[in-house]
């Protein structure tokens, strides 16, 4: 059976209103710490979606399709869409995304004379992927008040999880080092190496940082005072600090759908979605240790000083969903559809693997009084790894995403040019953990700090010849955060408000085969955050924080869809 010690997550109103705390007098987090679990916030990233990916052409149109139908997208949106078919249609529409995610607050993370062969880590990434893929089939045709019956069977990407942030920050104190805060972490949950003077990596992941930094000699333990403490970081020296987040991952929805089509004026429609779900984060810190004028500490005060520490930890959650869609649309005329779609939540199951890495060089300038091994050069190498901690089977977290309502029109004019508009309701405070291997308060928060969210789309398409159309779109999704939340300090940076600029064309090469063209330009802003806090409620002087950055990431999208009717 799982071990682990109770998590209690706080809810403050002031700069750092939510932190994970293992006491009650002080909160941890920051995006260095709380790796280890499923967090709330990760519960939240999971459920943010603005209906973004498709096929080329509604993609081109802001995915303004709840009422406009007829593309694949409606198996995800509103499957009555699925009904509008006329005739068998299968696509497939790959893409090439660029996203960068500059960072503000803090400092460049390379100088501008470091060479690019030297840049372990950027903050762009280009990827390939699938948008969506798959066929809608005509299974009965007639002239009686069932006019059509599809089915479909469709792939769309739901979500993207690829970026990467980078912040460094120079020159700081040594109070505000890391091990400052493996040190009150060790301290606050009561840790302390065995009779040997070794501490293993045990059964409650929370502590595998500390641990490893004990294992490197970041911090260390007085048996007398029962106390941890600092001992190879003098008090004058200045920490160069390092950061950096790759996120990768999606997740894609394998829609069954059926649409009926009642004599061209109704349709109605209903999908089983089941979703696919790949999140890895890699969250790489690291500090280096300088000296005013290289002033270093003498060897009798400080026999071993550190030059540097470097971590990774290694967060995977991967995992399936399901959900339900029902939608209707009508065509009282010709030139007009109204269509409403809702979306069960997405019943989530997830497993988790976690694991920290921890490795660092430390200067030997006393007379090994430990005994260590030394290296010709004057310095000692640690490393340690924890191995992989897994949640999976009976131990899996289970959660479920907000529910969505969704309603649409579209107009057709003089048969040459269509202009459709979206309206989407999510309800993000509904976003429920529903089983975790932990106990943690996950969804007290969740219900403190969201609410409904709202996304518009709109869209339109013009043919400047027959076999040529012109598509341009707009999707916008505004704060689903509570008033006074947007700026807060959280863990880890979450998404607020996106922006994205659509455009794209057809081509008509015959009745049966079509090639579209899409590009989408995407803003997303993010809340502030910071490496690592730990706030004490009791003594704001025992306060340890890192700078507060912020970042918002842009995504260039290039996509194609090619098409076969039948």
């Amino acid at each position: 059976m799982r071990k682990i010690s109770t998590i209690i997550v706080v809810v403050l109103m002031v700069l750092m209103p939510l932190g994970s705390a293992k006491a009650q007098s002080v909160n941890f987090g920051g995006t260095t710490l709380d790796n280890y679990i499923i967090h709330w916030g990760d519960l939240y990233n999971l459920s943010f979606t603005t209906h973004s990916y498709g096929t080329a052409r509604s993609m081109a149109m802001g995915n303004a399709f709840t009422a406009l139908g007829a593309d694949m997208i409606s198996a995800s949106m509103n499957p009555a869409g699925i009904g509008m078919y006329v005739e068998s249609d299968v696509s497939i529409t790959p893409m090439m995304q660029f996203t960068k995610s500059p960072t503000e607050g803090g400092d460049p993370y390379y100088s501008s004379n470091t060479p690019k062969r030297d840049q372990e880590f950027n903050d762009h990434t280009e990827r390939f992927g699938m948008a969506s893929a798959g066929g809608v089939f005509s299974v009965y045709r007639s002239n009686k008040a069932l006019t059509n019956l599809n089915v479909g069977f469709v792939y769309n990407r739901i979500a993207d999880f690829n970026q990467n942030t980078l912040n460094a920050s120079f020159d700081n104190s040594a109070m505000i080092s890391m091990a400052n805060i493996y040190c009150t972490m060790a301290d606050v949950d009561g840790m302390a190496p065995n009779s040997e003077g070794r501490l293993p990596f045990g059964s409650d992941p929370y502590q595998w940082g500390a641990t490893a930094a004990y294992k490197n000699g970041l911090i260390n333990y007085n048996r007398d005072a029962q106390d941890w403490f600092v001992d190879r970081i003098a008090p004058e020296a200045t920490i160069n600090q390092f950061s950096s987040v790759e996120t990768r991952g999606s997740i894609g929805e394998y829609a069954f759908t059926v649409g009926f089509n009642f004599i061209d004026r109704v349709y109605v429609g209903a999908s089983l979605g089941l979703q696919d779900v790949r999140y890895r984060r890699n969250t790489f810190y690291g500090e280096s240790y300088n000296y005013p004028e290289n002033n270093y500490p003498s060897g009798a005060d400080y026999p071993y000083q550190l030059e540097y520490m470097n971590s990774m930890q290694r967060t995977n959650i991967s995992g399936s969903g399901f959900n339900f869609k029902l939608g209707i649309t009508a065509r009282p005329v010709d030139w007009l559809r109204i269509g409403v779609a809702y979306h069960t939540p997405t019943y989530y199951n997830l497993a988790m693997r976690y694991d920290i890495d921890m490795w660092s060089a430390t200067y030997s300038a006393g007379d090994n009084p430990e005994d260590y091994t030394i290296m010709p050069n004057g310095y000692m190498y640690d490393e340690a790894y924890s191995g992989i901690w897994e949640d999976a089977g009976s131990y899996s977290w289970r959660f479920r995403s907000p529910s969505r309502l969704l309603a649409g029109v579209a107009v057709t004019l003089a048969e040459r040019v269509i202009i459709s508009a979206d309206y989407e309701r999510s309800w993000y405070q509904s976003t429920h953990l529903q089983y975790a291997p932990v106990d943690v308060a996950h969804n007290d928060v969740i219900d403190d700090v969201f609410k409904g969210g709202n996304t518009v789309r709109v869209g339109a398409e013009g043919y400047v010849l027959p076999f040529l159309p012109i598509r341009v779109g707009y999707i916008w999704s505004g704060s689903n955060m509570r008033e006074g939340f947007e700026n807060a300090i959280f863990t880890h940076p979450l998404p607020t408000t996106e922006s994205i600029i659509t455009a794209g064309f057809g081509l008509k090469f015959n009745r049966s085969v079509y090639l579209d063209f899409a590009y989408q330009y995407s803003t997303t802003r993010y809340t502030p955050f910071q490496t690592y806090y730990a706030i004490d409620e009791d003594d704001s002087n025992l306060d340890i924080e890192s700078e507060i950055y912020q970042f918002k990431t842009m995504r260039h999208k290039a996509i194609i869809t090619l098409g076969f009717r039948f």
